[in-house]
């Protein structure tokens, strides 16, 4: 089974209305696809991007999306993905 992750979804400056489905505290401030996307592979989630979607909250915008395997709930995936960021970046 596949999940689609969108880098609002994991976002720490948008709201939970624009499209956030994790806590502030567990999001990433503006994730980029190819972070999301490298994240997705330390955690063998066999990503496969999509550079050229748009996410319909923000449709104007064009921000691609991963596809991942789902291993766990999409919110323990986001968190994951989310932290593996996070320790990418420091």
């Amino acid at each position: 089974m596949r999940t689609i992750i969108w880098p609002a979804y994991i976002d720490s400056e948008r709201t939970k209305k624009d499209g956030r489905r994790i806590s502030k505290e567990d999001a990433v401030s503006a994730p980029k696809i190819r972070e999301i996307n490298k994240a997705a592979q330390k955690l063998h989630l066999n990503p496969e991007v999509e550079k050229y979607k748009s996410y319909s909250r923000s449709w104007w915008e064009s921000s691609g999306r991963v596809i991942v395997d789902k291993s766990n709930t999409k919110k323990e995936t986001l968190i994951k993905i989310s932290n593996m960021i996070k320790g990418m970046r420091s």
